[in-house]
């Protein structure tokens, strides 16, 4: 993983009620810097931050998960 020092970093909170579409677009931000080839998809349990067998089976997320997208050092 590549270092980023403290002046580099953003942090951003992604915060609704269910079925909203958090993890889609989280999925989206891992597809669009690269950092994934294909972005999950939740109805095939899929997705990079619901790796919890009682997440893919509920299909929904049971916890919470931060997927650290990189921007402008995607190689793609």
């Amino acid at each position: 993983m590549q270092a980023f020092t403290t002046d580099k970093l953003r942090n951003v909170v992604s915060l609704s009620h269910t079925g909203a579409g958090k993890t889609t677009l989280g999925e989206a931000l891992l597809f669009v810097t690269g950092a994934v080839s294909r972005p999950g998809r939740i109805d095939d349990g899929s997705t990079t931050s619901d790796y919890e067998p009682e997440a893919v089976k509920r299909r929904s997320s049971i916890q919470m998960a931060l997927p650290p997208p990189a921007w402008r050092t995607a190689t793609r």
